[in-house]
């Protein structure tokens, strides 16, 4: 929870869902239905790849296959209930291809309350849940679907995508190394899996997958591996290819943002305020570079002008991270946390499921010596994501601090199993169970 906390400037190589295509149902029958609308009670003489051949009064009669949009073989009862089920799922397609995706969601719901069972609709109503942003109820019916079909691609990348937009980074990285080893030559799921490395913190995996893109001619690549570069500190290379960037296409803002990061964490504020000038010259209202100014202003210690500058921009884009979280690290900095703790729920009004929030916002109840507190805030995250390993760690310190130690280890264990290399974990547990031997030597003597 400091300045060097901030994020570089990842440009998004995230795919976005993929949507699944309805055919025309797989039934055949007596009643023939036309590509224009009209049908035909009959009987089937012959069928082949290019004619059905039909009994009609006036002798047979050759239909091309082409012009036919089904053959239903069963009542008329059943018929109509197959095609109301038809008519909901196209009804889901085209509201979903105009970006209404709750409306889309709600059809194919009604379809599946008519019986319809198909891999396609729980397929694409886990899309539209999705796009909309219930990622629980994508999820739900993602894995539905990988319960009858363990190995399809589309939903695949789609759930891991969900789990991106959720911020549970470690259960996208597990679906997109298992993509990449089955096509190990798809530039898209690399670049996913590549975006999940730096999302979840694993920034030299990020940076190494990046650029086994080979990015030569693809600037957004470059940048992507320069951004995860600078977090491991690797000022210099990342600057040479930031540098590289800017030279073939000056009108690229994220390179400048980039540099000036380098330049801020360097402890090198004129250049960093040159660099932010540098991308506001190519876009004066760009928010990330506006409150790049604000954070310089707080690493010089400039605190009053600082989170003017932060709610100047907040107010101009309430949508922009750079100056909501950069605000709640300024009260942080002046351990006004009260302040910050209200900050970050400000943030999850707009995002109120974000792990890494609430993590921020327990850590700051235990700086403040409320483990009680912090535990309840804790338990709202596993609510959630009961996946993030980091939460465990530091919900573990909280019971420790409560002295309930058996708790403390569970939590402790939790995360180790989602994570056996979280070295916090691992400290912790070996000082409580080192301390524990310790009293208990102490009470035998």
């Amino acid at each position: 929870m400091n300045w060097k906390n901030s994020a570089t400037v990842l440009l998004s190589t995230i795919p976005i869902f993929s949507f699944i295509f309805l055919t025309s149902l797989p039934v055949h029958g007596e009643i023939i239905l036309l590509k224009n609308g009209n049908s035909i009670e009959t009987k089937i003489l012959k069928e082949d790849e290019q004619f059905v051949t039909v009994q009609a009064p006036g002798g047979k009669v050759k239909i091309p296959t082409g012009e036919i949009r089904m053959i239903w073989r069963g009542s008329k009862e059943a018929l109509v209930e197959v095609r109301g089920r038809e008519v909901l799922l196209a009804k889901g397609l085209e509201l979903y291809k105009e970006g209404k995706f709750k409306e889309g969601a709600e059809s194919f719901e009604q379809a599946i309350s008519q019986g319809e069972s198909s891999f396609f609709v729980y397929a694409n109503l886990g899309s539209a849940y999705a796009s909309s942003g219930e990622v629980q109820k994508a999820e739900r019916n993602f894995l539905k679907i990988l319960e009858r079909d363990p190995e399809n691609d589309i939903v695949l990348s789609n759930l891991a995508h969900c789990y991106y937009a959720a911020k549970k980074f470690p259960q996208a990285v597990r679906i997109y190394e298992h993509l990449v080893l089955k096509s190990p030559a798809n530039r898209e799921v690399k670049q996913g899996l590549a975006s999940c490395y730096y999302a979840a913190g694993s920034f030299r995996m990020a940076a190494e997958t990046f650029e086994k893109l080979e990015p030569i001619h693809d600037i957004a690549t470059l940048n992507n591996q320069a951004a995860a570069l600078v977090q491991l500190g690797e000022f210099e290379k990342a600057g040479a290819i930031l540098r590289r960037i800017i030279q073939a296409d000056p009108r690229f803002i994220k390179p400048y943002l980039n540099l000036a990061e380098i330049s801020l964490r360097s402890g090198k504020y004129e250049a960093a305020i040159f660099q932010y000038n540098k991308a506001l010259s190519v876009d004066p209202r760009n928010s990330a570079a506006r409150a790049g100014l604000a954070r310089v202003a707080a690493a010089e210690k400039e605190f009053s002008r600082a989170e003017g500058l932060f709610k100047e921009v907040a107010a101009a884009d309430p949508a922009c991270p750079e100056a909501q979280y950069g605000l709640a690290q300024l009260f942080v900095e002046q351990k006004k946390y009260d302040k910050a703790i209200a900050q970050y729920e400000n943030i999850l009004k707009k995002d109120p499921d974000n792990p890494a929030v609430l993590n921020n916002i327990g850590l700051l109840y235990l700086r403040t010596n409320r483990p009680e507190v912090a535990l309840v805030t804790y338990r709202r995250l596993f609510r959630t994501d009961d996946g993030y390993a980091k939460g465990h760690v530091n919900a573990g310190l909280a019971y420790a601090l409560i002295n309930d130690a058996e708790n403390a280890l569970g939590e402790w264990d939790r995360a180790l199993a989602l994570d056996p290399h979280l070295e916090s974990a691992l400290q912790n547990k070996r000082l409580l169970e080192e301390t524990m031997r310790g009293e208990q030597s102490g009470k035998k003597a």
